[in-house]
């Protein structure tokens, strides 16, 4: 079975902005986890104002991974050097590169799941493959836990939050086309 990693909290962020962390929750039906630093970093981002519906995710993805061998540490170290920019904090790309370590050290199978663009692309050039926010959420309309209309105006939330949004999505037809389309998760 494909495990659903987190390596950041961008996509659990969107589901709590829009107030369908349950949505989340079902698809992940207890294929999903994530590493110590993104839990934190969920932990933290729970007490914002819209976001408390994160603190449920602990539930979900359950106890975190750590890296635990010496190999593991340092792959860390150099994976989250090769996401950082000079002024980066220390814990920036933290997560990615300790999910990334675990997964690679310990064989398992499994897709990432962000909309952090330099997450994605560390992942892919380790041929992991990755899901967005939007393709949770098409894969939500596939399986009819929502309707296209209520995904339309979750789009226009996160939109308007700068959340981002679909490629090539810009208007309810385009729109619509892209919901029709192929889902990758």
């Amino acid at each position: 079975m494909t495990t659903l990693l987190f390596p950041d909290n961008t996509v659990l962020v969107n589901f709590a902005l829009i107030n369908r962390v349950d949505v989340l929750q079902h698809i992940m039906s207890g294929r999903a986890a994530w590493c110590a630093t993104v839990a934190s970093e969920c932990a933290r981002s729970s007490v914002e104002p819209g976001l408390e519906g994160m603190a449920s995710f602990v539930d979900t993805l359950g106890d975190p991974l750590y890296p635990e061998t010496a190999a593991e540490h340092l792959q860390v170290r150099l994976l989250r050097e090769e996401l950082a920019v000079p002024g980066d904090p220390p814990t920036r790309h933290l997560g990615e590169a300790e999910t990334l370590a675990i997964l690679m050290s310990r064989r398992l199978t499994g897709v990432f799941v962000t909309d952090d663009r330099g997450a994605r692309r560390l992942a892919e050039i380790h041929e992991i493959r990755c899901y967005t926010t939007w393709d949770m959420l098409k894969l939500a309309g596939r399986i009819k836990l929502v309707d296209p209309d209520t995904l339309w105006g979750y789009l226009q939330t996160l939109r308007g939050l700068r959340r981002g949004g679909p490629f090539g999505v810009h208007d309810r037809a385009s729109f619509d086309t892209w919901l029709g389309s192929s889902a990758q998760a």
